[in-house]
């Protein structure tokens, strides 16, 4: 990479909630400061693991106020802003601009399956063109399994054409290491991140950034880890101790909740494992067969 990234190993954070279903913002703000404290230098605010797509466009604003408000720099968090509607895109996105966020992470028009790159490419173009002198840099999201709709290697050298040194970035959540392996080897300038920590090391590797991932909520000190012993005899083992982590949360239940389930032991707050509908809290028992799994593993706090 020819620019220095924002961060390196970023917290996906979770969004907490009251028992209204109105966002927490004090416990979001303390859980921030403690994950800077344990190794994240950047924060995602309102991707997948934020439940972004259950909350308004007010509420979305208003929670990236009250957490720069509260002392959280804005230059160390990158804002989740794609929405269906381009037009929502543009609004959240212009907002994270004004606010000082150090980018926004967008992704595609998403529900219609089957959509081309030119459609998502002359969607993009509406966002930069709306957004203006507003836009903060932008980073774009991949992960296709869950969107609907994907950003191809393609497509990414066609909006680095059009639009230049506005595309900062890109998070790749496909879990297809050679889309990533791809995107390393085609755009050296651009931060790439992986979507997991389980990626990290290989992405470190190829010349990546580093990762943005919800397991980071729960272990930011072991992911910390794997950055810093990236060069050492020891890397290897310190990525396999992620890995064994973020494996863990995946096969307890659904991502979210679990480690919303994990967050709740290491805050001692239980209202960390509230989710809104759809989604649905981990059963008990799944959650006491992930925490004692994670006791094992010599996750601290659980």
């Amino acid at each position: 990479m020819s620019r220095t990234p924002f961060a390196h190993i970023i917290a996906a954070i979770a969004t907490p909630f009251r028992a209204d279903l109105g966002v927490d913002n004090e416990r979001l703000t303390a859980h921030a400061r403690w994950l800077f404290d344990h190794g994240c230098d950047g924060l995602v605010l309102f991707g997948t693991t934020g439940e972004a797509v259950s909350l308004t466009l007010d509420e979305r604003k208003r929670t990236l106020e009250s957490l720069v408000a509260s002392g959280i720099a804005a230059n160390r968090i990158v804002v989740g802003t794609g929405c269906c509607a381009t037009a929502d895109t543009v609004e959240l996105t212009s907002h994270a601009g004004d606010a000082g966020a150090a980018g926004a992470l967008i992704l595609p028009p998403y529900f219609y399956k089957g959509v081309g790159d030119e459609g998502i490419a002359q969607a993009f173009d509406r966002i930069v063109t709306g957004c203006g002198a507003s836009s903060p840099p932008l980073y774009l999201y991949h992960i296709p399994q869950v969107a609907g709709a994907g950003i191809s290697p393609d497509l990414v050298a066609r909006l680095i054409e059009t639009h230049g040194g506005k595309i900062r970035g890109y998070k790749d959540s496909s879990g297809n290491w050679s889309n990533t392996q791809s995107i390393l080897a085609r755009f050296p300038a651009l931060e790439v991140y992986a979507g997991s920590e389980v990626f990290l090391l290989d992405t470190l590797r190829g010349g990546g950034a580093g990762c943005i991932s919800a397991g980071v909520n729960v272990q930011p000190s072991a992911v910390r880890d794997v950055m810093d012993n990236q060069r050492s005899c020891n890397a290897d083992i310190s990525q396999a101790a992620a890995t064994a982590v973020r494996m863990a949360l995946e096969k307890s239940g659904p991502l979210i909740a679990a480690t919303k389930a994990v967050l709740s032991r290491i805050h001692r707050h239980e209202g960390w494992t509230t989710t809104r509908p759809p989604l649905v809290t981990l059963p008990d028992t799944a959650a006491e067969r992930l925490l004692v799994e994670l006791r094992a593993l010599g996750l601290r706090g659980v």
